[in-house]
């Protein structure tokens, strides 16, 4: 929500224009230095005994090659954290807090120019979760060479590797293409239309559009189709709706609030299953999606409405807004609520 409403003032007069970047990197999990890792340990302050701990769990760590069926040794690794080991998430993101706090010290250097946004609020030059990461910049070559430094510097430390070739920037469309040629050339990076995916969520510019929620129609009619041709029962089928199907969007509605169009899509083709209607094979639907919705005693299945689940996170999104303190509360307080109280103003 807040790397949305970000991306909404990318068209703000700035000098070289507002540059959006989303970082991609090269199997960050595989590459991570295990004395880096403990390095960052000591710098936070962790003791010795702790670190001890963790380099043992990091560096017993034994791959095994199957050929044909059959195991042909062990091999030591020598970087890298195990996938599913429930350390190895706080490992990562203790190492990734480098990053972040490298590009929030950019803030410092007076040749500098960042994003684009209200004076008032806090100034916000990136966004991470994870391996996940977005820049917000100026476009001026100073402030680029800057940033891809920054990030030089930290695969020297880290290990970590830039894929450029996953990596793309996003600027407004009546940017000047020379500017455009410019961030390619500094950062290597390609250029990406709208909407670009952050975190399983389309960020784009302006309005909605449905084609943005492409991607997430795309994945249900996935699911379904690979269910088309096995012969399932009704309780088969409300199983996979209620578990499958409608846990599909639940992701994308708790930060944003797709279409109408698209909500009602997504009802139809998950109604038409349940019905067992295909291309070759239409049934008729004896009951209303909404009469289905209610609880099994009152003549339903228990299936939930997407239109009620979308608003109920809009609900919780205000909540929030109202109650707790966040860094995206603040922005939006800033932006919007500089002279007024969010409830009373017009």
């Amino acid at each position: 929500m807040l790397a949305q409403e970000i991306i909404h003032g990318i068209k703000k007069s700035k000098e070289g224009d507002n540059v959006v970047i989303k970082l991609d990197m090269t199997k960050p999990y595989d590459r991570v230095s295990w004395s880096y890792t403990c390095l960052v340990l000591r710098k936070m302050g962790f003791g010795e005994l702790f670190i001890d701990r963790v380099w043992r769990i990091m560096s017993n760590n034994w791959y095994s090659v199957i050929i044909n069926g059959k195991r042909h040794g062990f091999f030591h690794s020598t970087r890298g954290l195990k996938q599913g080991d429930p350390l190895s998430p706080a490992l990562f993101i203790l190492g990734a807090e480098v990053l972040s706090r490298m590009l929030n010290l950019l803030h410092q250097n007076q040749v500098y120019k960042g994003f684009q946004m209200e004076l008032r609020g806090p100034q916000i030059n990136h966004l991470s979760f994870a391996d996940n990461i977005i820049i917000f910049t100026s476009g001026t070559r100073q402030s680029l060479h800057l940033i891809m430094k920054t990030i030089s510097t930290y695969e020297a430390v880290s290990d970590q590797l830039l894929n450029k070739s996953k990596s793309h920037f996003f600027v407004p469309s009546n940017t000047n293409p020379n500017i455009i040629v410019m961030i390619k050339e500094t950062t290597g990076c390609s250029r990406k239309k709208c909407p670009i995916n952050y975190l399983g969520c389309p960020l784009y510019i302006g309005g909605q559009r449905i084609i943005y929620y492409s991607d997430l129609v795309d994945k249900v009619i996935k699911k379904i189709s690979g269910w088309q041709s096995r012969i399932l029962s009704f309780g088969g089928r409300v199983t996979l709706v209620k578990h499958v199907l409608q846990s599909i969007p639940i992701h994308t509605m708790a930060a944003i609030a797709p279409p109408k169009t698209t909500i009602q899509y997504l009802k139809s083709i998950t109604a038409d299953f349940f019905w067992g209607m295909d291309k070759e094979k239409k049934k008729y639907h004896w009951a209303s999606w909404e009469t289905l919705s209610y609880p099994t005693d009152e003549g339903g299945i228990g299936v939930r409405l997407l239109f009620d689940i979308c608003t109920s996170f809009q609900y919780k999104q205000w909540w929030t807004f109202r109650t707790k303190i966040s860094l995206w509360g603040q922005i939006l307080k800033d932006k919007y609520c500089q002279r007024a109280n969010p409830v009373a103003k017009k």
